[in-house]
């Protein structure tokens, strides 16, 4: 389920995406009227499928042998910043236009190869940074939109309104477009791949690469679009504060869960970067299916995230030479 090459790949490819939407506006528009099919939803489930062709059972299976911090590390992943989130909403520290982009962000799994790049780079245990994170965005596939449905726009109403929301709006669209074309990539490359060949496997992770790098041209230009250009660096301005802060809250929550939960270095570094990292690359497709009412609520939604890459992926390169020279 890797979709980027590394960290580097990721902050070009999305600096050129900023570039391109802010440029070009309106191919967002343009691309969304052109073409008889949503390109948006097409994207979703190019992206599905080369997460089914990549998992890697044999990877994930060993994590289960300390079932106790399996359960803990996927706890800090999906809780942890959920409750810190939740508790900032309760004192209003959050504008109100946010508050479903943080929650959206506080939800989602973490990231795979940027996790594994960085714990490898690190002298981390790389194995079970792969382990611990392609088990977390397996888990995201039922986790976050299940989430949404209680946290989300529509957050406040019961648990039955909720389960009943979850099963008429999110659920068809989350087998339609996530869990089948997962399962198709997993059963073509079954069916389909010879033992040992692996040729394909760097082909899927390009074109998924530059499905996530679409979708965020065409959330980007949206926004840009919609409000302008002076108004969308306004609004970038207001939310970059609020994501040092749950930026900073991330990185301490998640080197006090990784230090409690192991005494061993290298794994210590594994699921530091497991706990820190939130995906892009499960994000943008989730949030393109979400039964959100108008253009303005998807883009508020997705911009934290966006913008909450390039922070994570710049704090998590710096802190390579540390953890490094601390594992030696």
């Amino acid at each position: 389920m890797r979709v980027f090459p590394n960290g580097t790949g990721i902050l070009l490819g999305l600096f050129l995406c900023f570039s391109f939407a802010w440029f070009f506006p309106g191919g967002a528009d343009w691309a969304e009227t052109s073409f008889p099919v949503s390109i948006s939803g097409s994207l979703v489930v190019v992206i599905f499928v080369s997460h089914g062709w990549n998992i890697r059972p044999n990877r994930i299976f060993p994590v289960f042998r300390d079932f106790p911090n399996l359960l803990l590390v996927q706890g800090g992943i999906f809780l942890s910043p959920l409750v810190f989130i939740l508790a900032l909403q309760s004192i209003n520290f959050i504008p109100g236009e946010w508050h479903n982009g943080f929650i959206f962000l506080a939800i989602l799994p973490t990231t795979i190869s940027t996790c594994v790049v960085y714990t490898s780079i690190a002298n981390g245990n790389a194995d079970t940074a792969l382990g611990y994170a392609t088990l977390s965005n397996l888990f995201a596939i039922f986790w976050v939109p299940f989430a949404w449905s209680f946290f989300g726009v529509e957050s406040g109403i019961s648990v039955l309104e909720s389960l009943v929301s979850f099963s008429r709006a999110i659920l068809p669209q989350m087998i339609g477009f996530i869990i089948f074309p997962c399962f198709v990539g997993w059963l073509g490359k079954k069916v389909f791949l010879k033992v040992g060949d692996n040729d394909y496997e760097s082909h899927f992770k390009r074109i998924s690469f530059l499905s996530i790098l679409l979708l965020a041209y065409l959330a980007l230009a949206k926004s840009i679009s919609m409000w302008g250009d002076s108004e969308f660096l306004n609004l970038l301005f207001q939310l970059i504060p609020y994501l040092l802060v749950f930026l900073i809250f991330h990185l301490f929550a998640s080197w006090f869960i990784a230090k409690l939960l192991s005494s061993d270095r290298e794994l210590k570094v594994a699921k530091f970067y497991c706990l820190s990292q939130k995906s892009l690359a499960m994000g943008l497709p989730i949030a393109t299916l979400l039964p959100l009412d108008n253009l303005k609520l998807q883009i508020l939604l997705v911009c934290p995230l966006i913008f909450y890459h390039f922070l994570q992926l710049f704090t998590g390169a710096c802190l390579i030479p540390v953890l490094r020279k601390w594992v030696a």
